[in-house]
């Protein structure tokens, strides 16, 4: 008998290292909004850090889930993510200006960087978009 244990042991133990066992698997947050999809999200993280057999990440992360559920209010989440979108919207806005001013000297290299910086704040802009309405 106490071999089995030790199999059964050792399965649970390899399937919990490659994150098969369904406790670990990850719960679907698509359906939440707000509040519930940020404590859906963190809890999911939980679970991979449990996995990955990661305790300082999971601590952390606890930690972070009881915060969150003393202080997340919907409209205050909802509030801090329309800052978000206008902070970026704002960045894009520097960005692009600042390209226009590159592409006013003429120096390709001045122009591919300004590019680059404005295409990284687009994508900083459209993801704070998706945010608003999770």
């Amino acid at each position: 008998m106490p071999s089995l244990t030790k199999v059964l042991l050792a399965a649970t133990a390899s399937c919990a290292l490659f994150g098969i066992l369904p406790a670990q698997a990850a719960t679907d947050c698509s359906a939440l909004r707000g509040c519930a999809a940020k404590f859906c999200h963190i809890e999911n993280d939980i679970a991979a850090a449990q996995a990955q057999n990661n305790s300082r990440r999971e601590a952390g992360l606890r930690k972070a889930l009881a915060e969150a559920k003393a202080n997340c209010t919907d409209s205050r989440l909802q509030s801090q993510r329309e800052s978000d979108v206008r902070e970026k919207q704002t960045k894009v806005a520097e960005r692009q200006q600042e390209l226009k001013e590159a592409r006013a000297k003429g120096k390709q290299d001045k122009i591919d960087k300004a590019q680059r910086k404005l295409d990284e704040a687009q994508a900083e802009y459209d993801a704070a978009l998706a945010d608003l309405n999770r």
